[in-house]
């Protein structure tokens, strides 16, 4: 009697033991790999979000020494995969590029770049492509880069007046991360609107205080991509802020596009513009929309801007701190550029000590320390340094270029301002078959005006150690915060003098 009664309640259990395995089974098959990646415990709610700090890219390289240049972190209830050695990158950058080509949504894409109609933000697809072709064919390629020589080299020179107008009232010190910040903004307005600065249509200081503030809230933290349930509320004020600033700048740039369609309704038939402005390339392609077009116009901007300032202001740092090599670099120019002569791009390409200073400091101060985050499109097996590692579809995947360039397995004294160390290498900053450094990302997703920040910031720095001897003006803070890329915690301020190269910048023509 009791054996037939227990018969069904075995059956029973056989069979929820059945299905549950099966359940279990089949979970342990996705999740395969993933479960086996190693990082650190997440707490609930915020997963690691605690761990970061104020600078990611730093707390994300403590976590890369303790767990291993692959990873897995979970920032809020967001699954993440970590790269931070070259190897590891090389999987997500370049063997398995393709799988990981798309870009997670966040809010910076969907407030401040058009709902991600642009080309950083944009979901890899046929959207993506095309803006992309337009970009590197039509924008970027070297004929076009080389066509604004005349506007950098313009751009330099009303730079180092400014600073020699300042110099000349004494041993007074120049807040350096201004005016390089301004001579960014000067050359972009000039590239993308065939404007000086103060001939927009923006009130100038008011449109750069817009893309600070731009680029600011971009680089942020945002909890609701991160904590989803939390999103509508806000918490940071940084959606309200995105909103804002993009409302404004987007009617700046339907003034700027608006004045390019009426001037090209002016031009006769069959004349061309001899010397097009990249608003003006743009308008005069007809297989885009408005929004296309300021989609790009605001990845320029923002990309263009404060990325190239930041890297000119490390470099003047660790020139200021290294004086040895600011004077190594000062005989290099002496030596090529004769002492009535203007620097032009033509002795840039010369320079081969300037583009190892320009390397090295990119090498340190990467444009952006985790690049843009990049997401799956399909499930991937990634290969690690023991063992290979399952990657399920929509995973996002975070590249810490910050602490590749600065990988002790890579670079002997990886801490050290030592642009020898680029001489003699004819070292590809952009195309480094190793990964040895990314400061402009790698694969489908790199970023496409590369060519043209390196021949921004080369320029400039040349200027501006070739007409002045600099002094730190006090003790040199070398702190960084974070942001979408790492500029300065506090302003660089230095003392110029000038140095005698023939005619003195207020004096050259531009």
């Amino acid at each position: 009697m009791d054996l037939n009664m227990s018969v069904p309640a075995i059956g029973l259990i056989i069979f929820l033991f059945t299905v549950l395995s099966s359940i279990l089974l089949g979970r342990a098959r996705k999740n395969k790999g993933r479960l086996s990646l190693p990082g650190p415990f997440p707490l609930p709610i915020i997963g690691n979000l605690h761990q970061l700090g104020a600078l990611p890219h730093r707390g994300l390289q403590r976590l890369a020494e303790k767990h291993g240049p692959i990873m897995a972190v979970k920032l809020g209830s967001v699954p993440v995969v970590v790269a931070s050695s070259s190897q590891t990158a090389k999987q997500f950058l370049k063997t398995h590029d393709l799988s990981f080509a798309s870009r997670p949504s966040n809010a910076s894409g969907k407030y401040m770049f058009y709902n991600r109609q642009d080309i950083v933000f944009a979901p890899y697809g046929a959207y993506w492509r095309n803006m992309r072709k337009i970009c590197m064919m039509e924008l970027l390629n070297g004929q076009r880069v080389e066509s604004f020589r005349g506007d950098r080299e313009e751009a330099a020179v009303s730079m180092v007046r400014s600073i020699w107008e300042k110099s000349q009232q004494g041993r007074v010190g120049v807040d350096l991360s201004h005016s390089v910040a301004c001579y960014t903004s000067d050359l972009m307005w000039r590239i993308l609107t065939g404007r000086t600065k103060a001939d927009g249509v923006s009130g100038g200081s008011e449109f750069e205080e817009l893309l600070w503030e731009g680029n600011e809230v971009i680089g942020a933290i945002d909890v609701g991509d991160f904590i989803p349930w939390l999103e509508w509320l806000d918490l940071q004020g940084l959606r309200r802020r995105m909103k804002n600033v993009f409302q404004r700048l987007d009617a700046v740039f339907d003034k700027i596009i608006d004045e390019h369609v009426e001037r090209k309704g002016r031009r006769t038939v069959g004349e061309e513009e001899q010397h097009k402005d990249l608003i003006g390339v743009l308008v005069d392609m007809d297989n885009i929309t408005d929004q296309d077009r300021k989609g790009i116009i605001m990845d320029m901007f923002l990309a263009g801007i404060e990325t190239s300032a930041s890297t000119v202001d490390w470099a003047m740092s660790e020139l200021l701190r290294n004086p040895h090599v600011m004077k190594k670099l000062q005989e290099e120019i002496d030596f090529i550029v004769k002492k009535d002569e203007k620097i032009t791009a033509s002795h840039i390409v010369s320079m081969e000590y300037l583009h190892c200073v320009v390397k090295e400091t990119m090498r340190l101060y990467p444009v952006g320390p985790l690049l843009i985050p990049h997401e799956s499109i399909k499930d991937c097996v990634v290969e690690g340094p023991h063992q290979d590692y399952f990657i399920p579809t929509n995973t996002r995947v975070i590249v810490n270029a910050w602490a590749i360039g600065r990988d002790p397995k890579v670079w002997e004294d990886p801490l050290e301002f030592r642009p020898e160390r680029f001489m003699g290498r004819n070292f590809d900053i952009i195309r480094d078959p190793e990964l040895s450094m990314i400061p402009f990302g790698a694969g489908r997703r790199s970023c496409p005006g590369a060519s043209m920040a390196i021949a921004n910031m080369e320029i400039a720095l040349a200027h501006l150690v070739s007409y002045f001897n600099w002094k730190c003006e006090g003790e040199l803070d070398m702190r960084e915060s974070f942001g979408i890329n790492i500029p300065r915690k506090v302003h660089l301020f230095a003392i110029p003098t000038s140095r005698l190269r023939g005619n003195e910048p207020f004096n050259l023509k531009i």
